[in-house]
C-alpha cells in the first residue's frame, strides 16, 4: 500500500473512531459528534506528521540512548501541543459566537485522560514510523510477475563484466553496471536499482555477486549488494551495524559482517 493511501485510511479511521466515541460517550447529536471528531483528529494529523518526519529524518539509526531521550521530549511536546490545539478547536467549533469564542480547559480528570490518550497516540505514531523505516531498509520481496526480466552478461570472460543486458520480452536493453546503485535479492530474483529506476531480473543475488567487481560492489547484507561509489553517508545503527544512505534516496541496513567489510575500507 502506498504511503498516501495508508495516511488517508489512517486519518479516516481516527476521525471515525473519535466521532463514534464522542457520540456514544457524551450522547451528543450528529453535528456535535462530527465537530468533536474533527477537533480531535486535526491535532493528531498535524503533529503526527511532524513526529514522523523527525523520527524518519533524525532518529532512525541513532544510538538507543539518544533515541530514548528524543522520544521522551517529542512525546511531551506532542501531548502538550495536541491538548492546546484541541481546546482551541473545541472553543472555535462549539463555543463560537459573533463576539469570538471561549477556550475552556478540561477539568483535572479529563486532562489526565487526554494526556494518556496523547501519549498512547504518540507511541503508535513513533512505532509505525520505525516500522516504515525498517521496511524501506529491508529488501523488497520480488513478485514473480511478467515484468520480471532475464539478466544476460554482456560477455562471458573471466573479468567482471561492465555491462549486462536485460531481456524485456524479445528486446535486449543494456544495463551499465556503473549506474547500478544497489541490488536486492529475494529467492531467485534480484531487484536492480539505478539512479533512474529499477529492474526485477531472474538472477540470484549470489550469481550477481560472483560477476561484480569487488572494488566497487560490496555485499553488505545477505539480501543487499551496494555500489560503494553511491554511498552518500553511513551512520551507526546499533549492534555493530550501519545504516547506509545511498544517492538515489534509498536506505539500506547492513549486517554486522557487512558493516565490518565497509569499515575495512576506511582510510
Amino acid at each position: 500500500m502506498k504511503q498516501r493511501s495508508f495516511d488517508l485510511l489512517a486519518v479516516a479511521g481516527i476521525f471515525a473512531a473519535y466521532t463514534v466515541t464522542i457520540r456514544l460517550a457524551l450522547d451528543t447529536d450528529l453535528a456535535g459528534s462530527l465537530l468533536g471528531g474533527l477537533a480531535n483528529t486535526i491535532p493528531v494529523v498535524i503533529f503526527g506528521l511532524a513526529v514522523r518526519h523527525i523520527v524518519l529524518r533524525w532518529l532512525v539509526g541513532r544510538p538507543v540512548a539518544l533515541q530514548l531521550g528524543a522520544h521522551l521530549l517529542l512525546c511531551a511536546a506532542f501531548a502538550t501541543l495536541s491538548y492546546w490545539l484541541l481546546i482551541m478547536l473545541l472553543g472555535l467549533f462549539v463555543g463560537a459566537s459573533p463576539e469570538g469564542f471561549v477556550i475552556r480547559p478540561f477539568k483535572a480528570g479529563a486532562v489526565a485522560w487526554q494526556t494518556l490518550e496523547n501519549v498512547t497516540t504518540y507511541a503508535l505514531i513513533a512505532a509505525i514510523s520505525h516500522l516504515q523505516a525498517m521496511h524501506k531498509a529491508a529488501p523488497a520481496v520480488a513478485d514473480p510477475a511478467p515484468a520480471a526480466v532475464d539478466a544476460v552478461p554482456a560477455d562471458s570472460t573471466d573479468a567482471a563484466p561492465s555491462r549486462y543486458f536485460v531481456r524485456i520480452g524479445d528486446e535486449l536493453r543494456p544495463l551499465d553496471l556503473d549506474t547500478v546503485v544497489s541490488i536486492g535479492g529475494a529467492d531467485d530474483y534480484a531487484e536492480v536499482r539505478t539512479l533512474t529506476g529499477k529492474h526485477l531480473v531472474r538472477v540470484t543475488l549470489a550469481e550477481f555477486a560472483r560477476s561484480l567487481d569487488p572494488a566497487k560492489f560490496a555485499r553488505v547484507h545477505r539480501s543487499w549488494i551496494v555500489n560503494t561509489h553511491y554511498i552518500a553517508s553511513a551512520e551507526p545503527a546499533g549492534g555493530g551495524r550501519l545504516l547506509l544512505h545511498l544517492e538515489n534516496g534509498q536506505t539500506v541496513s547492513t549486517s554486522r559482517d557487512g558493516a565490518r567489510l565497509l569499515r575495512d575500507r576506511v582510510i
